[in-house]
C-alpha cells in the first residue's frame, strides 16, 4: 500500500468513527421520556405531577407536588439522565388543607420515629405557613442530614431551615452523658419517665457543660432533676430548661 493511499485511509477512518459516535446520542424526545422515566422511578408521582422537557442540555421541571423532598427527588433524577447539563426546576410545592399545626404534629411523629433519636438529642421544630424551621442539637452529623431528609418529605413543608447543630465528639462527653442518665432516670420516684417509648428528659452536654430539655410532671422533679445533674461531678455547669407539663 502507497503512502498516499494509507493516508487517504486513515483520513477517512477519521472521519468515520466520530459520525459512528455521534449516531448513538439520544434526541431530545428519548432524553425527555429518559427524564420521566428517571422521574417516575424515583417515586415523586405518589406525591404529585411532575412534567419534564429537554433542549440542548437543559432539562425543564415543572408541574406540582406535595412536600420539598419530592421535588428535590425529581432534580436529583433529572441530573442523573445523560445529556443533561442544567436543570430548571420551576416544580412549585402545595399541599391543600394542610395546616402549620398539621404539619408540626407529623414533623414531631416523625422525629419521635427517627431510630437514632435519643435523649442525648434535642430537636425543636416551628412551622410558619409552609415553611418549618428544626432547631436543637444533635449528637451525630448523620442525625442532622437524616432527619432534614425526613422532614422535607412531611406533607405541605414548600421550605426546611434545619439549624440543628451537631455537638462536638468527645469521649468526655459521651461519658458525662451516660453518668448523667443514670443518676437522672434511675432516681427513685423517676421510673414512670424511664419507661416511657420515649423518655422527655434529655440530657444535652456541650463540651462538658450541660442542659436539660423537655418535660416533668411537676416542679418538685424539675427541681430534682437540675439538683442530680449538678451532682454529677464532671459537669462544668447545668442549664435546667425542662419545663412543667400538668397532666
Amino acid at each position: 500500500m502507497t503512502k498516499t493511499r494509507l493516508l487517504i485511509l486513515v483520513l477517512t477512518l477519521g472521519l468515520a468513527v466520530p459520525a459512528a459516535f455521534a449516531g448513538t446520542e439520544n434526541t431530545p424526545s428519548q432524553v425527555t421520556a429518559e427524564l420521566q422515566d428517571k422521574i417516575y422511578h424515583a417515586k415523586v408521582f405518589d406525591h404529585g405531577t411532575v412534567q419534564a422537557s429537554y433542549e440542548n442540555g437543559v432539562a425543564t421541571l415543572s408541574g406540582m407536588v406535595d412536600n420539598l423532598g419530592s421535588k428535590l427527588d425529581a432534580e436529583r433524577a433529572a441530573r442523573k439522565v445523560k445529556g443533561v447539563t442544567q436543570v430548571i426546576d420551576n416544580i412549585r410545592v402545595a399541599a391543600a388543607g394542610v395546616t402549620p399545626e398539621q404539619i408540626l404534629g407529623r414533623a414531631r411523629h416523625e422525629v419521635l420515629t427517627y431510630y437514632a433519636y435519643t435523649i442525648f438529642d434535642n430537636v425543636q421544630l416551628e412551622a410558619k405557613g409552609d415553611k418549618l424551621t428544626v432547631s436543637g442539637q444533635v449528637t451525630q452529623p448523620f442525625k442532622k442530614s437524616d432527619l432534614g431528609n425526613i422532614l422535607a418529605r412531611v406533607r405541605g413543608v414548600a421550605t426546611l431551615q434545619n439549624n440543628l447543630e451537631v455537638l462536638p465528639l468527645s469521649t468526655f462527653d459521651d461519658q458525662l452523658r451516660f453518668q448523667l442518665a443514670r443518676a437522672i432516670y434511675g432516681r427513685s420516684g423517676f421510673e414512670l419517665y424511664a419507661v416511657q417509648a420515649n423518655p422527655p428528659i434529655h440530657i444535652i452536654v456541650d463540651n462538658g457543660h450541660v442542659t436539660l430539655e423537655g418535660a416533668v410532671g411537676n416542679e418538685l422533679d424539675k427541681t430534682i432533676a437540675g439538683m442530680t445533674a449538678r451532682s454529677v461531678g464532671l459537669s462544668f455547669s447545668v442549664t435546667n430548661n425542662l419545663r412543667v407539663d400538668h397532666a
